[in-house]
């Protein structure tokens, strides 16, 4: 009788252990498995799951499919950005008041420039992205750390910029409201950092996903370019990255490297920040010629081809012959310059 309790007491607790190990590995994991839904259900499952709000212009009756278990939430992201055909991007919303965050809110995801709206950021250098992609990744872009930098100047505009230079995120508030802020902002993840910035400055703020969908025919139509600027457009950075902004954002996501591999990432981000540095410095002929010299380098080809395929494995059969023809057609946009489609 004794050794059948032992034994129930041992397997009770072997459950509870394997209970355990099962639970923590998909802790903080995003399951979506969709066929053919609607994307309002599945954007509602996903903010349930991780408690980010996304904000569209997508049709919400488009049907997608999507089929991702227990993945971390960078990799539901590309997922999504994939089965919906839009390349979303983490913003925070900052306003004087909960009044003007709501009217903030209904403004996005794409804000007219008219509308009086703030908007910084400043996307990592595309053409550097293959030398760092053996770096870990961030399993939540809201865990990027973001540390004020103490010779900021103390108001809103100041740290917003320090913000966005040091992680990967767009920041939206009013062009007319500057306030100081002369509280301390609380260094650390951005879902605990940019929430206290807004405190300091007496205002409201939120953290949310932008999915924007294609741009109207009217917005585009008399201000097309040329295939291959279009191109180059597409893929701009917008406002350059700093230097010193670069290295910062490769050395947070190597800081819980260590021994050997610390040491090796720590090569790979200098040698990657030294390209960066050289690249700032050139003339934009230069830099012109030394884009194609980058494009043609076979391992960044096939660097690029697998990001490529990657993606395409997330999406159904019609939206990959629609990617395939429009991935050949830039591809063949930034080969041949001088060409237009």
């Amino acid at each position: 009788m004794n050794r059948q309790k032992i034994l129930l007491s041992f397997l009770t607790l072997l459950g509870l252990v394997w209970i355990g190990i099962w639970v923590a590995g998909g802790w903080g994991t995003i399951t979506l498995n969709y066929e053919n839904k609607p994307l309002a259900t599945v954007l509602r499952s996903f903010t349930g799951q991780t408690g980010l709000k996304v904000i569209t212009d997508l049709d919400p009756t488009k049907t997608i499919t999507i089929h991702v278990r227990r993945v971390p939430m960078a990799e539901a992201l590309e997922a999504l950005q994939a089965s919906a055909e839009s390349r979303g991007r983490l913003a925070f919303l900052i306003a004087p008041d909960q009044g003007g965050l709501r009217n903030l809110i209904s403004l996005m995801p794409r804000p007219d420039n008219q509308n009086g709206i703030k908007s910084i950021e400043y996307r990592m250098p595309f053409l550097f992205v293959p030398g760092t992609e053996d770096l870990p990744q961030w399993r939540d872009p809201r865990d990027q750390v973001w540390t004020p930098s103490q010779q900021t100047k103390k108001d809103l505009l100041s740290l917003a910029e320090d913000a966005a230079q040091k992680t990967d995120i767009r920041i939206f508030f009013p062009e007319s409201w500057n306030p100081p802020v002369t509280k301390s902002v609380s260094p650390g993840s951005l879902r605990s950092s940019l929430p206290s910035l807004a405190k300091a400055t007496g205002g409201a703020g939120e953290l949310v996903y932008l999915l924007p969908g294609p741009r109207p025919p009217n917005e585009s139509s008399d201000r097309t370019p040329p295939s291959a600027e279009r191109w180059r457009q597409n893929w701009s950075e917008g406002t350059p990255l700093s230097a010193d902004a670069f290295a910062e954002r490769l050395k947070n996501r190597s800081a819980g490297l260590s021994g050997d591999q610390a040491k090796e990432m720590q090569a790979s981000v200098e040698e990657s920040v030294k390209q960066y540095r050289d690249w700032l410095a050139l003339t934009p002929e230069e830099r012109e010629k030394k884009m194609q010299e980058m494009i043609q380098d076979p391992n960044r080809q096939q660097r690029g081809s697998d990001r490529f395929s990657r993606a395409m494995r997330m999406m159904s059969p019609s939206q990959r012959a629609s990617r395939y023809s429009r991935y050949n057609s830039q591809k063949e946009a930034v080969k041949n310059p001088g060409q237009t489609k």
